[in-house]
């Protein structure tokens, strides 16, 4: 039996999307590598914690050792727009909303936020 010319086409188009998913991906890890450590003063504006693996709400059921994602988003004292960046664990806990700071970055990569010390009454 002869599988119809629909299957063949469905498979071409998920390997071609998944090739460009990975390419992208590579070329965004090359920016990063080549890219000069920045330091911009910033407000930290929102974080954000979720489940790695998003299921819908009627499938959620309490996982002791989900995996969990982080991620702040950052307001550029300098007047530049808001940026997003994913964080490791340590980091995003040792982040507060709303603090201002130094905040290293390599490309689109997080390094670190050195927050600014309180003024001295």
């Amino acid at each position: 039996m002869k599988l119809p010319l629909i299957f063949f086409i469905i498979l071409a188009v998920i390997a071609l999307l998944a090739t460009r998913q990975f390419i992208k991906q590579r070329r965004e890890e090359a920016v990063n590598d080549a890219s000069p450590v920045r330091t911009v003063p910033v407000e930290v504006k929102t974080k954000r914690e979720f489940p790695a693996p998003n299921r819908r709400s009627r499938q959620r059921e309490v996982i002791p050792v989900e995996e969990m994602r982080y991620e702040a988003w950052f307001h550029p004292l300098n007047g530049a727009g808001d940026f997003k960046l994913t964080l490791q664990a340590r980091d995003y806990h040792q982040i507060d909303k709303g603090a201002r700071g130094q905040l290293a970055v390599k490309g689109t990569q997080f390094i670190s936020f050195v927050p600014d010390k309180p003024a001295a009454p």
